[in-house]
């Protein structure tokens, strides 16, 4: 498991109680060797809406943020500048967006190598190689087009389910001292 915490930003003299209702964007992906519709990306988006709904949260429907992004032609792009967020926080009537990037993708795997066992001949070992995902994270207040909050993790674990959602703890952690209390 990473041993150390996620690096985030916070602006300190924004009022975090008015966010009661985020839409989470998809996340682009930043790594050649994936594409931005891949499973990872949904994954995580998923995985932050499940706990900040843990949190009592409200979270925009998904299907309808996808339409307006599409609207805007913003699904694949992930460019959001301000005018645009506070166009679309008002249609999908979202207090904040989260929007981020999966900048390293690395799945569990196998490894298979030939080990000398001392008689001159190679035996075969096989082994797992952690999971590792790393996030790049910010919350957009949709009345101002200012990014209140930006988080970035790497984290690693034996799979890569427990990597996301350790990934996306880690960051959502440092945000427990500022959302409301559930």
């Amino acid at each position: 498991m990473s041993g150390c915490g996620p690096r985030v930003a916070i602006k300190k003299d924004y009022d975090f109680s008015k966010i009661k209702r985020i839409a989470v964007t998809p996340f682009t992906s930043s790594n050649a060797y994936f594409s931005t519709n891949d499973i990872a990306g949904d994954a995580v988006a998923d995985e932050f809406i499940i706990q900040f709904m843990q949190k009592s949260i409200d979270i925009v429907e998904r299907f309808k943020l996808d339409a307006v992004m599409k609207e805007f032609s913003l699904a694949s792009s992930g460019m959001l500048d301000s005018e645009t967020v506070k166009k679309i926080g008002k249609l999908v009537g979202a207090d904040a967006i989260l929007a981020g990037t999966v900048f390293q993708y690395l799945p569990n795997r196998r490894d298979i190598i030939y080990v000398d066992d001392g008689t001159g001949s190679k035996r075969q070992e096989i082994f797992m190689v952690d999971a590792e995902i790393g996030l790049s994270v910010r919350l957009i207040d949709v009345e101002t087009g200012v990014i209140v909050w930006a988080g970035n993790y790497r984290y690693n674990s034996f799979y890569i389910e427990s990597a996301i959602r350790g990934a996306v703890t880690g960051l959502i952690h440092s945000l427990d001292k500022y959302l409301p209390k559930t």
